[in-house]
């Protein structure tokens, strides 16, 4: 009998693991060469301003072989807009990862994302002089409240961001594998457009993005790291096969005793 119940409780840690590491990736932009969204959704992305395009130019990608190009100044905007936007209340978990490098010499304030442009909810990096004190990254949620991650100065170089809501009242933050901590947080957030969230034309992208992903999850450390260095998903088979070769580990314990 403890044999069987102990099978049954491996069996249910087992199924509830795959459900945690399954629920992932509801869009993925390489920007190598087009605007489509290569994860299952098919949630491409088309210009609904300017004239966006992909770079293949040295030093302006991060990986694949070309990323996103927003050309914007303060009289001309560059922005893409979801097929079907994407919208998580304050009770979901979610996680948006990215690439940014800033032009150099651009306005403070050129560095909108992603958001809802008509709900003005974003997710802004910033140089210093602008909204952000001593620069760095302002999530705003569908609410207009915002929620800062300061004094990060921009030296006009790619940039590994990441934003995690838990969907408990939490949003955490990291910049190239850093943590830059959490904040306590009603995290309901909507995306419709991507390089730019706000009616000011000066706060459209200038510069480059590239690998954006977009979970429906609260991605872990591990994760963060993959992207990180090899923009990765570790594969959820990996964890499984790890946690069965310990619960037959167990169980053969359990036998010889």
């Amino acid at each position: 009998m403890n044999r069987v119940i102990f099978l049954v409780v491996a069996t249910v840690c087992l199924v509830c693991l795959a459900d945690q590491s399954n629920a992932g990736v509801i869009a993925h932009y390489t920007f190598d060469s087009n605007f489509t969204d290569s994860s299952a959704s098919g949630n491409d992305l088309t210009i609904s301003a300017g004239n966006p395009a992909i770079t293949s130019t040295v030093d302006e990608w991060k990986f694949g072989n070309g990323a996103v190009d927003f050309i914007s100044t303060t009289s001309n905007q560059d922005h893409l807009i979801l097929n079907s936007a994407i919208d998580f209340v304050a009770a979901d978990a979610w996680s948006v990862s990215f690439w940014g490098r800033r032009r150099p010499g651009t306005d403070a304030r050129s560095g909108m994302i992603l958001g809802n442009l008509t709900g003005r909810d974003f997710i802004w990096t910033v140089d210093s002089g602008a909204a952000v004190s001593g620069g760095g990254l302002r999530f705003r949620n569908s609410g207009s409240k915002s929620y800062d991650y300061e004094d990060i100065d921009d030296d006009q170089v790619y940039h590994h961001w990441v934003v995690i809501a838990d969907g408990s009242g939490s949003v955490a933050s990291y910049r190239d594998n850093v943590s830059l901590g959490t904040k306590t947080a009603v995290t309901s957030f909507g995306i419709t457009h991507v390089g730019q969230a706000y009616s000011s034309t000066i706060q459209s992208y200038n510069g480059q993005i590239d690998e954006l992903y977009i979970f429906d999850n609260a991605i872990g450390p591990d994760v963060v790291a993959s992207l990180f260095t090899s923009n990765q998903v570790p594969e959820p088979s990996t964890l499984l096969l790890a946690v069965a070769a310990l619960c037959s580990g167990l169980l053969t314990h359990r036998r010889r005793w």
